[in-house]
C-alpha cells in the first residue's frame, strides 16, 4: 500500500512540475502595472478560470494529502526493525602451549 502511494506521489509531483512550467508567467503583468498603460492590476482582478490553474490547484491539494498520508502510514507501520546481534564465542585454539614455561 505504501509503495503504491509513493508511486502515485511521484507521478503527481512530475505532473505538478509540468503544469507549473506550462503556465504563463505574470512578470509582464507586474511590469506593465507600473506605468506601461495596461489595464491589468498588480496581483489582482485576474480571472482564475484558466484550466491549467484549476488543475494545478487540484494536484497541489492531492500532493499535500498524499504527503501527509504517506508520513502517517510510514510512522505508524507495525513493522519493527529488530537488530539481532549474533555473539560468537571465540574459541582460542592456537599453537601456543597452555602453560607457558617459567
Amino acid at each position: 500500500m505504501e509503495n503504491l502511494l509513493i508511486f502515485i506521489y511521484i507521478l503527481i509531483s512530475i505532473s505538478l512540475i509540468l503544469l507549473i512550467l506550462l503556465q504563463q508567467g505574470r512578470g509582464s503583468d507586474i511590469g506593465s502595472a507600473f506605468g506601461a498603460g495596461s489595464s491589468n492590476t498588480m496581483f489582482g482582478a485576474s480571472s482564475s478560470s484558466n484550466p491549467l490553474t484549476k488543475a494545478t490547484a487540484f494536484l497541489s491539494a492531492v500532493f499535500l494529502i498524499l504527503s501527509l498520508s504517506i508520513t502517517y502510514i510510514s510512522r505508524n507501520s507495525s513493522e519493527e526493525v529488530l537488530i539481532e546481534e549474533d555473539t560468537l564465542k571465540v574459541e582460542e585454539t592456537g599453537i601456543l602451549p597452555e602453560n607457558p614455561p617459567d
